[in-house]
């Protein structure tokens, strides 16, 4: 049964969002311009939680597979995943830079990936589950970047 892989996946980025001040206005992020590609704020968490599902049932895929391939390593990659992103919020909102926000992207983006090809690896539906978070990973660290970059006149009084 997937739904505790799910419920896992959600619970914990979620929580991870609310004890890192995700759900607290952060005005050094929201008073900035944005390039304008970005989506509108409610969109974010909307993409988040279609993620977590879909990472919660990749996992779910990997566990289904566990009599027949060794799965151990793969879960500790996971696992330091979902942690960066349960960190993710405290991290950014306690240094408050958009250069640690992109380097915190980035981070996710290469251990996501990381994570996509030990899971294709294993079981390909789990591969293939990874794609669309793999694809908003790549589309959220650029458009970061892009807004870091906007930010040229204020970048050396971060």
């Amino acid at each position: 049964m997937a739904l505790p892989f799910v419920g896992g996946c959600i619970a914990t980025g979620f929580l991870g969002s609310y004890l890192g001040g995700g759900f607290t206005r952060q005005s050094w992020y929201e008073d900035n311009a944005k390039p304008r590609l970005w989506p509108p704020q409610w969109f974010f968490p909307t993409v988040w939680i279609g993620n977590y599902i879909l990472m919660g049932l990749a996992l779910w895929q990997i566990w289904l597979q566990r009599q027949k391939s060794n799965i151990a390593g793969s879960l500790v990659i996971f696992a330091l995943h979902l942690l960066h992103n349960f960190s993710f919020f405290a991290v950014i909102y306690h240094f408050k830079r958009r250069s640690v926000y992109v380097l915190m992207d980035v981070i996710g983006l290469f251990s996501g990936l990381l994570t996509n090809v030990v899971f294709a690896r294993i079981s390909r539906a789990a591969g293939w589950l990874m794609l669309p978070y793999i694809g908003w990973l790549f589309f959220t660290t650029g458009i970061k970047v892009l807004w870091w970059r906007m930010q040229t006149s204020t970048i050396d009084q971060e």
